[in-house]
């Protein structure tokens, strides 16, 4: 029975009163107690309490020397699947509780992001102006894994593209679909618990993250163990041996533990060309959060792991610090930090960034970088239609944490949820979830500027409860800085869904485009397994969006919707870039017949969005530019959005006018007929 009757005594009398935040001194036990219980706020007002970190406030943590690996090929994971299929009977629980502390309620707003929103007014009102063309079509789409394949709540939605594949991984899952079709390739299709089997200790597996690094070519997943005591529990890490996930992948499973008396919940994860970096929420009553960077190159092959753990990064004395650290993605090879950023422990609208030094060899750890930014608020659970649960039924908002992070150009893009009224201001009543997302701009060890900040909600004049909210967002720039946010959208009046929307990198700062919804749901949700509780049903927890490897152009999101009564399912959607812009002049239109190099300049016209776009050495897929009759294209250099220099060869070329075909890296193309002309 897979341990479900030790399971719902455990959930009883352990996991019930942290889920719905009973009094603990109703319990005979010491009380877990996490980061975000203690210390209280002191004043966030006080200038002394924070500054940008100098040099010498760098601290080391501590590095220590981990275990071999245990490797396993994906064809002998599949054998185990099976075997494991025929023992066990599936029965539908909620994999964890999730803690949210409802002090955070009370935490006071920054007077600065007080003064930011009322001076600078940065928040969207247009969010959902329908005049606005979203700067990414839907393409390929397909459901992935639901409800009835894993028996558990929340699925933890979480899914990276490889080169060829793509791979979800949520709760009780790991399942690889070809990319250009969406349908599932029989590559991989394993629970979590088997996957990690030989490193998580006979307890089960919670948390996933999963990250295709196009540096290595390689698949990292991420995922903690819970044991039934909810303390000391294990990091797992999982890195593919080859790009392409087949039966002869092998697979070097790690694990280390999350410290003395520590157990971390919710992991997140970032990766660069140095390390990875994880943070999460700290059950602990000693300690006040930790974060992770796990040196990089230790577990490429067998290992050992090596992981370097940073304690105590909310002030024991002030209450200052990053509230569930996110570990952050960075795509900029030349970038030498490494960072985990938070909101801030002790007030509403503020951030606090973390940086890592040397997080290739012995890193140490800065104090903490504050940013300001608008007032932020507490969001709500969510209302949906067809719900019979009352307000234990809504859909869990869960908390302002940050939902995901990554860098790109040494700017940083993260995303989180917030409580908002119909204007998208952030209120302590709200009514309604919106997805605040940032673009900052990183300054070294200066403090960060705010590069834009916006909200995507609903923009509906009725104040209330009706009224749809967005929220478990996740967000991805591209190549061409062009962003996408992918998220749940739900309210009293509509069906749990999945949407995504956008913007260009030319359109007005500060704001984002009219949302596309990826599903369409029809039924309600109210699962029995999951009657809720003051937090409301599980949901989500988060989700991604990911860059294509091959392109930088494309991206792909996973989101939950309800795909039948009282049933979850995952949706993968292809979000396609605009194509290239026009070509509407050559500079020179005349070329002589019989030269071996002619430099040829092409002009494009750019509409709603349409670009010209090359991305750069190291991906496989790249701008191309095709001339009938014989004209041989020596080379292509994109110069801008709207302007190509080719080099071209007429030595084989044919007399009379030339067509002109502009293929951006994502396959999509433009032609122009009769562009150029090849004279004698």
């Amino acid at each position: 029975m897979r341990f479900f009757y030790k399971f719902l005594l455990l959930f009883t009398f352990l996991i019930c009163p942290l889920y719905n935040t009973v009094d603990a001194a109703a319990s005979k036990e010491e009380p877990l107690v996490c980061t975000d219980q203690s210390p209280k706020p002191h004043n966030p007002n006080d200038p002394d309490a924070y500054h940008s970190p100098k040099p010498t406030d760098f601290t080391p943590g501590t590095t220590t020397i981990g275990a071999d690996s245990i490797a396993i090929t994906t064809a002998q994971l599949m054998k185990k699947q099976a075997e494991f299929e025929e023992d066990n009977e599936r029965i539908p629980k909620l994999r964890k509780p999730l803690y949210r502390n409802k002090n955070h309620r009370n935490f006071p707003q920054n007077n600065e992001s007080l003064d930011l929103l009322l001076s600078e007014s940065r928040e969207n009102t247009a969010a959902q102006n329908t005049t606005f063309r979203n700067p990414q079509t839907i393409g390929t789409s397909f459901t992935g894994p639901q409800f009835s394949d894993v028996f558990l709540f929340p699925p933890d939605s979480m899914g990276a593209a490889g080169p060829t594949q793509y791979t979800v991984c949520i709760n009780g899952r790991i399942k690889t679909f070809r990319k250009t079709t969406g349908l599932a390739d029989g590559v991989m299709d394993v629970d979590t618990d088997v996957f990690f089997a030989s490193v998580r200790n006979s307890s089960f597996t919670s948390d996933p993250r999963i990250r295709y690094d196009r540096v290595t070519g390689r698949w990292f997943i991420v995922m903690i163990n819970v044991p039934t005591n909810f303390t000391e529990n294990r990091i797992m890490l999982a890195v593919s041996s080859t790009s392409r996930i087949t039966p002869s992948t092998v697979w070097q499973l790690f694990f280390f533990d999350a410290g003395s008396g520590v157990f971390l919940d919710y992991p997140t994860l970032g990766i660069d060309k140095n390390a990875l970096y994880i943070g999460g929420t700290t059950f602990s009553n000693t300690n006040t959060g930790n974060v992770y960077v796990i040196r990089k190159s230790s577990v490429l092959a067998a290992g050992p792991i090596v992981v370097t753990t940073f304690s105590n990064v909310i002030n024991t004395v002030t209450g200052v610090g990053p509230r569930t650290p996110q570990g952050v993605d960075n795509l900029d090879a030349s970038q030498t930090f490494g960072y985990f950023i938070g909101p801030d422990n002790a007030t509403f609208g503020r951030l606090v960034l973390l940086a890592i030094t040397n997080p290739g060899g012995i890193p140490l750890i800065s104090g903490n970088i504050l940013l300001t930014v608008p007032a932020t608020a507490e969001p709500i659970s969510v209302p949906h239609l067809g719900n019979t649960g009352g307000t234990n039924g809504n859909l869990d908002g869960i908390d302002d944490r940050l939902m995901i992070a990554h860098i790109r150009n040494n700017h940083l893009w993260t995303v989180h949820n917030i409580g908002v009224d119909n204007t998208g201001t952030a209120s302590p009543t709200p009514s309604r979830n919106g997805c605040r997302w940032y673009e900052i701009i990183l300054n070294g060890l200066s403090t960060p500027t705010i590069n834009q900040v916006g909200t995507l909600f609903a923009t509906t004049p009725m104040n209330d409860a009706n009224q749809r909210s967005y929220w478990m967002g996740s967000i991805m720039s591209t190549g061409q800085t062009h962003m996408a946010l992918g998220c749940s959208t739900a309210g009293a009046m509509e069906f749990a869904n999945g949407a995504a929307a956008g913007r260009l990198s030319t359109d007005a700062a500060n704001s984002i485009q009219a949302t596309t919804p990826i599903t369409a749901s029809s039924t309600a949700y109210n699962p029995p397994g999951d009657s809720g509780s003051s937090s409301g049903r599980r949901w989500g927890d988060y989700s991604y969006v990911a860059i294509d490897p091959l392109d930088d152009q494309t991206m792909w999101t996973i989101q939950e919707f309800c795909n039948a009564t009282n049933s979850w399912a995952v949706q993968v959607a292809k979000l396609i870039a605009p194509p290239p812009a026009t070509p509407v002049s050559a500079s020179p239109n005349m070329i002589h017949h019989g030269q071996t190099s002619i430099t040829v300049s092409i002009t494009g016209n750019s509409i709603s969005g349409s670009a010209f776009f090359d991305s750069g050495i190291g991906f496989n897929s790249r701008c191309k530019v095709r001339i009938t009759g014989g004209v041989v294209v020596n080379s292509q250099t994109v110069i801008d959005p709207t302007h190509i220099t080719l080099n071209v060869s007429t030595v084989v070329a044919t007399l009379g006018s030339k067509n002109v075909t502009v293929t951006n890296p994502d396959g999509q193309s433009i032609t122009a007929n009769g562009l150029i002309t090849v004279i004698t």
